[in-house]
């Protein structure tokens, strides 16, 4: 039964990525912090076949995109409080979101069936770069996130730029049709091989999230499945604007994603083979892993951790245990 599920899911899949093209509607809303006297922040958007936005862009910083999931746009608020965080704690990066909204916005196979264009037109939008600027800009030096379909998108674009991208963060890959009902090929989907660091953080694993091991390094808060514990109670869920447990603990790789930023609260789990191990505190001398923008990349495994139910989400002992292995410090973040 399962190599049925599988045959139709590739089917679909394959075909959908042989009729992958680049999109033109495809906006890439870009964020900076400016180094213009007064100005916190600089916007502006760059489109493929439209010049006029790229001479904004500042060569001489990293660059790094983020692409949403399944019905959502980049215009939501959510999106820009994420891209401001990002460029708070990490100014020397110009991070775009692609907003592919308008083939978001319909039911999930259909766009399901787009993340091929979008992850084309992102590798085009970077090679395109890549030869306006030749000695600053380079696939190498550029990070992709994507959250739910958002991810697998990520991941194409990194297979169109041959896996030379430095960074991708899968924010819960999305399970349906993907590893649910039965696992494709990596080719329809995140894997290592799509960039030189592969992290993902499951939230949902094996309902909404991918239910497989997807990275270099995967992360799994509180197990890395539903509910996560800020979506034990309705009370918990301010944040999410979403009262289903499951959907709530997919949205909930974005929130730690966006809180993750923040240096001094750093998201760190144990090496271990399994949440039952770690809960039982098996794992606690193992190596450490640090998830997000300020990872030190190098991490390779599985790692466990635990989160409070609500903000700042780490626990403490976390942060205190980071302090003691890499001598963090307010003045000298992480990174």
């Amino acid at each position: 039964m399962k190599n049925s599920f599988r045959y139709l899911q590739e089917n679909m899949l394959r075909n959908s990525l042989k009729r992958a093209q680049i999109n033109y509607d495809i906006l890439f809303e870009c964020q900076s912090q400016s180094v213009k006297k007064f100005v916190n922040q600089e916007n502006f958007i760059l489109q493929m076949g439209d010049l006029r936005g790229f001479h904004r862009l500042d060569p001489t910083k990293k660059l790094a995109f983020f692409l949403h999931g399944w019905n959502d746009e980049g215009s939501k608020e959510w999106v820009s409080e994420l891209l401001f965080t990002w460029t708070r704690f990490k100014p020397n990066y110009c991070v775009c979101v692609v907003d592919w909204g308008h083939l978001s916005q319909s039911d999930y196979k259909t766009a399901s069936m787009s993340i091929f264009d979008v992850g084309l037109t992102v590798g085009a939008i970077v090679e395109f770069l890549e030869r306006l600027w030749p000695n600053y800009i380079t696939r190498r030096n550029v990070t992709i996130a994507g959250y739910s379909l958002g991810a697998h998108a990520a991941g194409y674009a990194g297979a169109v730029l041959n896996g030379e991208v430095e960074h991708i963060i899968g924010l819960d890959p999305a399970g349906p049709l993907f590893t649910l009902p039965a696992v494709v090929s990596t080719e329809f989907r995140l894997d290592p091989s799509d960039a030189q660091f592969v992290q993902i953080l499951h939230t949902s694993s094996g309902t909404l999230g991918v239910g497989i091991k997807s990275g270099h390094a995967d992360f799994y808060p509180n197990g890395g499945a539903a509910p996560q514990r800020n979506c034990n109670s309705f009370l918990q869920l301010a944040d999410l604007s979403n009262t289903n447990p499951i959907a709530c603990s997919h949205s909930t790789a974005a929130v730690f994603f966006k809180q993750s930023m923040n240096p001094e609260y750093p998201f760190i789990g144990y090496h271990c083979d399994s949440y039952f191990s770690y809960s039982r505190g098996y794992c606690s001398k193992n190596r450490y892993g640090r998830f997000g923008v300020h990872s030190q990349r190098t991490s390779r495994g599985d790692f466990y951790f635990d989160t409070q139910s609500k903000k700042p989400y780490v626990k403490s002992t976390a942060k205190q245990r980071w302090s003691t292995v890499i001598g963090f410090t307010r003045k000298q973040p992480a990174g």
